[in-house]
């Protein structure tokens, strides 16, 4: 520990000598080195760098940066969003660097020297994992960049939010509540009262192990889609209110640039089997969950969860993940037929990342081929030209 201690404290340092009026160093995290590669493929351009976050204090503001040989590479907005610098744009594949970040857990300057002072007979090999013991005895809570929050005024089902679900929240006060990655493997939820005060979450609990093989099957936000997935955390909600036996809960997984993934999950009562819908986070991209899917959950509308995993998974065994909700809840006699053209044009613009299907349609209708197959290659094939002139044109 102390040589690391020691590598901050000189870095910190020299850092200070360079500071403006009114800004102050008020910490320093340690990355260790990250993989550093521009957007091509030549790998003669990829580097390790060693990484920190710096966090300071500019006119009674705080500042968050990444730096790299005391050059800021990336800054950390208001929303939580990593920023990569102008002048490391063109230097930096801004995907690569963001999902080295979400695997790594940082060292705290600060952190060290509190456990430092606090046990001063520590051997040099006392592990990271003692690092953030102390860390989670801290009472209050401490923002980190990558912690994802749970919309807590949006409807979870078509009746319950988060509190709602987790009676834990109410009974100790609870107003916020974060997501955090521990490790590679495992995900916490952090709640928060209104003096500012981390408090544990004590009625979720982890199951399936830490690296869980459990597959779920998932619908997506607006019910066009069902898919199965296997997850890398599922946390049982104890003393739930909607279920009762325990057999609802969380599940996490990562999705694109390493930014978890929250679902409600219920499970069937009898068997071992999954169905999950997405829970609403703030400050991402992620597109807000419908009310119909909410409803597909609820539980005064859908008492027993069996016939509409049997029917998801009739369709995921199919090959087929396109659907309408009606096609997969427990009523048979309300299923929607759903035309194989549809089916076709939707995976087109999906597979050509587009998610406005009317206008791909549009484009599909001008575009030359006598048969729909044809025409949707021909489409596929004229908007990868469009995006390699993109990229080619954004490089140069």
């Amino acid at each position: 520990m102390e040589p690391l201690i020691e590598q901050l404290r000189k870095y910190k340092e020299n850092l200070e000598k360079n500071l403006g009026d009114g800004e102050k160093i008020l910490d320093i995290s340690f990355y260790g080195k990250i993989n550093l590669s521009k957007n091509d493929d030549d790998l003669s351009n990829e580097r390790e760098e060693e990484i920190y976050l710096v966090k300071k204090e500019v006119n009674g503001e705080i500042q968050l940066e990444f730096k790299a040989n005391e050059g800021t590479i990336a800054t950390i907005g208001e929303d939580n969003q990593i920023i990569i610098t102008p002048q490391y744009k063109e230097l930096i594949n801004e995907k690569e660097f963001l999902i080295q970040l979400q695997k790594i857990l940082p060292v705290s300057l600060e952190k060290l020297e509190k456990l430092q002072k606090d046990k001063p007979n520590n051997k040099e090999n006392e592990s990271e994992k003692e690092v953030q013991q102390d860390e989670e005895k801290v009472a209050k809570y401490t923002p980190n960049p990558k912690d994802i929050k749970i919309n807590m005024k949006d409807k979870i089902t078509e009746t319950k939010t988060f509190e709602d679900l987790v009676p834990e929240v109410k009974e100790k006060g609870i107003v916020d509540v974060r997501v955090r990655r521990v490790n590679q493997t495992e995900f916490k939820f952090i709640g928060i009262d209104n003096e500012g005060n981390q408090i544990e979450l004590e009625s979720l609990k982890q199951t399936e192990g830490t690296n869980p093989s459990q597959e779920i099957i998932e619908v997506n936000n607006d019910g066009s889609e069902v898919k199965k997935d296997t997850v890398m955390t599922i946390l049982r909600i104890e003393k739930g209110k909607n279920e009762g036996r325990a057999n609802e809960g969380f599940t996490v997984t990562l999705g694109d640039y390493g930014i978890p993934e929250i679902q409600y999950y219920r499970r069937d009562e009898t068997e071992n089997k999954y169905t999950s819908i997405p829970v609403n986070l703030e400050n991402t991209n992620q597109k807000i969950v419908q009310t119909d899917v909410q409803e597909y959950m609820e539980k005064k509308r859908n008492t027993s969860v069996s016939d509409n995993i049997e029917r998801a998974e009739q369709r995921t065994e199919d090959g087929k993940t396109e659907t309408v909700l009606e096609n997969i809840d427990d009523n048979p006699y309300n299923d929607k037929i759903v035309d194989d053209t549809e089916i076709l044009i939707r995976k087109a613009a999906k597979r050509c990342k587009i998610n406005d299907v009317e206008g791909f349609k549009q484009r599909l209708e001008n575009t030359q081929g006598d048969t729909l197959q044809e025409k949707i290659d021909n489409l596929e094939e004229e908007i990868n030209e469009e995006y390699s002139r993109h990229n080619e044109r954004t490089l140069a």
